[in-house]
Parts: structure tokens; C-alpha cells; sequence
């Protein structure tokens, strides 16, 4: 049994103090085996607040594997933003913009969809790399064929039901098509602050499905409508997975709902 929390959007500079420090407590009363950060630690990419995200996540008392967001890339220093965008996040954050993690029931693999520059005038829209998602087949396929496979990226392979026009990830349905061929079981993402699953199909002949679990925002003050809150998942050897929702109630942490 693997123990997961799911953090997303912690947006440093633009937090809640009080919902900061009861994270941190609350984490560290109870530490899971690791803690996936699907992007977006920053507000702007300024230097002090990847201090504060980067000191947040030293804080925590259990492995963390994270990858950036949109937020996570320099919007003002243009010629940082172009040459090396990711220079604050491995100076402050970890050296991987694609990390990988494993036990000996899953294997949690990174992917970057932040991007320096994409077409139009919304640069915040992500998208997965034709090279990026070969390296990712060859990278999934050298892991011991008996592990769970967890993918962490950024932003969503599709909107809420609510809000079918909301803006998804850069080619998704070829994401998707490698992730059901490579038999990812769980797909952890935020970038829009509201908590959904969606299920897909791995193979027609049997039962196996995979989860795609967006996450609200853990910390800041940029809701969309949600309270904060974050994902306590387990993981089982036999594929099973439990979601609890934590969400803030402005005073505490509390259960919002569990899933199987």
C-alpha cells in the first residue's frame, strides 16, 4: 500500500497563511509515503516566492515530487523566460522538471506541460511534446511491469462537466492514447482550482481503468468557486485506489468526500 498527498496550485505569493501553516500540520501529523505537486508554486516566478514555496515543501516531512506550471515561468525577465525557463525551479525547487519516484507498489512519473511559448496571446495554455511523450513511453516502459503507474502533470486533459468551454492541455487526446496504451492507472493535475475525476477505458476486454483526478487549490486566495483543498489517495498492490478530499472550511481541514 502506497500513501499519496496530492497538492496543486499553491500559488506563493498569493496564499493564505492560516491555510499554509494547517497544511503543513497537518501533513506532518500524519506523513504520507510521498507528495506529488502538480505545479503552479509560485504567482509570478519571483525569487522570494520560490523561497517560500521551496522552504514549504523542504517542511514537509515526506518525499515530494514536483513539475512546474505556468506560473512557475517568468513572465517579466523575458530573455530568462526564453533561454532557460526553468532556472528559479532548479535553483530552488529540485533539479528535475520531470521527476520520477517509485516503491514497491507504484511508480509516479513527472510530466512538464509548461510552456515558454505557445501560439496566440494566452502563453498560461500547456501542451504535451511529440518527443516529450516517446521519451515518456521509453522511460515508463524500463519500469518493473507489476508497479502502478502514476503520471503528475500540470494542466487538465478535460474541463469540469460544468464548464465543457474551459481550456485543456495541448494535444490531450494523443496524451491520452499513450498514457491507455502504456496502462497508466492515475493521472494527477490542476491549473484550473476545481476538484473532478473522469475515468477512461484502458483495454475493451477487461476492467482496467484509468483516473484522471484534477485538484483544486491546496493554498491560495485565487479560488474558483471551491473551497482549498488537496488529495489524500492509497494506493493498493491490487490497483485499487481510495480518494479522500481535504478541504478547508476556514477554520480546519476537513473530509469533503472519499471515492473508490
Amino acid at each position: 500500500m502506497t500513501r499519496i498527498v496530492h497538492l496543486s496550485d499553491l500559488h506563493f505569493d498569493r496564499v493564505d497563511r492560516r491555510v499554509v501553516e494547517a497544511l503543513r500540520d497537518e501533513i506532518n501529523a500524519d506523513p504520507p509515503d510521498l507528495i506529488a505537486v502538480s505545479g503552479d508554486l509560485t504567482q509570478r516566478a519571483h525569487r522570494h516566492e520560490y523561497r517560500s514555496s521551496g522552504a514549504f515543501l523542504r517542511s514537509l516531512n515526506a518525499p515530494v515530487l514536483a513539475v512546474p506550471g505556468n506560473h512557475d515561468i517568468t513572465y517579466l525577465n523575458m530573455l530568462e523566460r526564453f533561454l532557460d525557463p526553468y532556472r528559479r525551479w532548479r535553483r530552488f525547487v529540485s533539479r528535475d522538471v520531470e521527476p520520477i519516484w517509485r516503491d514497491d507498489t507504484v511508480a509516479v512519473v513527472g510530466l512538464n506541460t509548461a510552456r515558454r511559448f505557445t501560439f496566440g496571446l494566452d502563453w498560461s495554455k500547456g501542451r504535451y511534446g511529440v518527443g516529450q511523450l516517446r521519451k515518456f513511453r521509453r522511460r515508463v516502459q524500463e519500469l518493473p511491469p507489476n508497479l502502478f503507474r502514476i503520471v503528475v502533470a500540470h494542466h487538465p486533459l478535460h474541463p469540469p462537466e460544468t464548464e465543457p468551454e474551459l481550456a485543456i492541455v495541448g494535444r490531450a487526446e494523443r496524451a491520452l492514447a499513450c498514457f491507455q496504451k502504456l496502462r497508466i492507472g492515475l493521472v494527477l493535475s490542476g491549473h484550473l482550482h476545481r476538484d473532478y475525476v473522469h475515468t477512461h477505458a484502458v483495454e475493451a476486454e477487461d476492467d482496467t481503468r484509468m483516473l484522471i483526478v484534477q485538484a483544486s487549490t491546496a493554498t491560495s486566495t485565487r479560488l474558483r468557486g471551491e473551497p482549498n483543498a488537496y488529495h489524500r489517495l492509497t494506493v493498493e498492490p491490487s490497483g485499487e485506489v481510495l480518494i479522500e478530499v481535504r478541504a478547508w472550511d476556514g477554520e480546519r481541514w476537513r473530509t469533503a468526500r472519499a471515492r473508490e
